[in-house]
């Protein structure tokens, strides 16, 4: 108990520990609240995780573009026809035509 003398924020939380625990409507307030802060914390943290799902899944579909893209370069570099480029790929014909003109353009 000296301890909670000493300093006043812990004096003040072992007061509304006794009262708390003297008064059955306070200690179930007290539960309701704690219990509400439990589920919001729950919450938050399911929505960051979404969030963060979310952000994989766009961070690998770019990735797996970029790397279309890079596979497509080596191609063009080639002199592959572009059909084999799309079928090789999977990018559409119009990206590959823009793609290589692009490409092209900046070699």
């Amino acid at each position: 108990m000296q301890a909670a003398q000493s300093k006043p924020a812990i004096a003040k939380a072992w007061g509304v520990i006794k009262v708390l625990s003297g008064d059955e409507r306070a200690r179930a307030l007290a539960d309701a609240r704690e219990k509400a802060r439990m589920d919001m914390d729950s919450w938050l943290d399911d929505a960051r995780y979404e969030g963060k799902q979310e952000g994989w899944r766009e961070g690998r579909q770019e990735g797996r573009q970029e790397e279309k893209q890079e596979v497509a370069k080596n191609l063009l570099q080639m002199n592959i026809p572009l059909e084999n480029i799309v079928k090789a790929t999977g990018l559409s014909l119009d990206e590959v035509e823009r793609f290589a003109a692009e490409f092209t353009h900046r070699h």
